[in-house]
């Protein structure tokens, strides 16, 4: 247990503050013992992945963060149906396991950064694929310390979201079909061209700010809105895609937080759409885990 880290470590957009306890389980029993203490605190949580679809306030957080991540929860096993990994297991490393072991699938994900636990809690997807269209099973530890064991047909998933009831996800089961290992990286290599060649890499972000509402592209709305290069103290627009926000190196919570208020106002004012969002906020102010 951590009382001294600031979550601006562990984020891609660079900023966050300090929760009131930070955990990292190197193992399941571990993580028991997290929720353990969570519960005699009387301390709300949230768990932390790979930090890469997160907006968090600055500030003293008034909620323990547990941080499912390598080298503790990170493994990839074969079984009869795909692999059962880990939670902690970054994206890029099972991708690299599938092009070396010739396992079709995932090849959607390339380039996509964060952990294979972050991207089943946050239904990950591009190219009109989802992962809950892969997922078989996920095995998860419940806020009593009990271990639990999902399947895909008691989950429920949609857009950007799964319902985990509420467990801590250690490991899943992924379907993945057996296919030459060339094809697999000549398709991962064009997923991850396509991704590179239209969104900012570079500079400190969280991925699109803003859910595409049903039947057009947040991103696209933003742009006919004139919102690229928009700033707000160090926090900007994306010059390339308008459902990014960069952290030019100074940027706050705040900052970002004001820049997003601007953008959705701009495309409410225009075209009567309330943008939702899909990066996670974590704010100062909530103590609801």
């Amino acid at each position: 247990m951590d009382t001294a880290i600031q979550l601006r470590q562990l984020t891609s957009l660079r900023v966050g503050g300090t929760p009131l306890c930070y955990f990292h389980p190197v193992d399941k029993a571990e993580l028991i013992e997290a929720l353990a203490e969570c519960r005699r605190q009387e301390l709300p949580w949230r768990v932390l992945g790979g930090g890469t679809n997160l907006l968090v306030d600055e500030g003293v957080l008034p909620y323990a963060v547990i941080h499912i991540a390598a080298p503790g929860f990170s493994s990839i096993e074969r079984t009869e149906a795909g692999l059962r990994v880990g939670a902690g297991t970054p994206t890029a490393e099972l991708l690299g396991y599938c092009r070396s072991e010739g396992l079709g699938g995932l090849e959607f994900l390339a380039a996509l950064p964060g952990t294979v636990g972050g991207a089943v809690a946050g239904n990950a997807g591009a190219w009109g694929q989802e992962i809950c269209n892969k997922l078989l099973r996920a095995w998860a530890v419940d806020r009593e310390g009990r271990e639990l064991l999902m399947h895909r047909s008691s989950l429920s998933f949609s857009y950007r979201c799964a319902n985990l009831h509420g467990g801590v996800v250690t490991a899943v089961e992924l379907e993945l079909q057996p296919r030459d290992g060339g094809l697999v990286a000549l398709q991962m290599g064009e997923y991850a061209r396509r991704r590179v060649g239209r969104h900012p890499m570079a500079a400190p972000s969280a991925g699109c700010v803003f859910k595409n509402p049903p039947g057009a592209s947040a991103g696209k709305l933003l742009d006919m809105c004139g919102m690229k290069g928009a700033s707000v103290g160090g926090a900007q627009v994306s010059t390339g895609h308008a459902n990014f926000i960069v952290n030019n190196g100074d940027a706050t919570a705040h900052d970002i937080i004001s820049l997003i208020r601007l953008m959705r106002e701009r495309v409410r004012r225009r075209f009567g759409i309330e943008l939702e969002l899909e990066v996670r906020h974590w704010s100062a102010r909530s103590r609801v885990a």
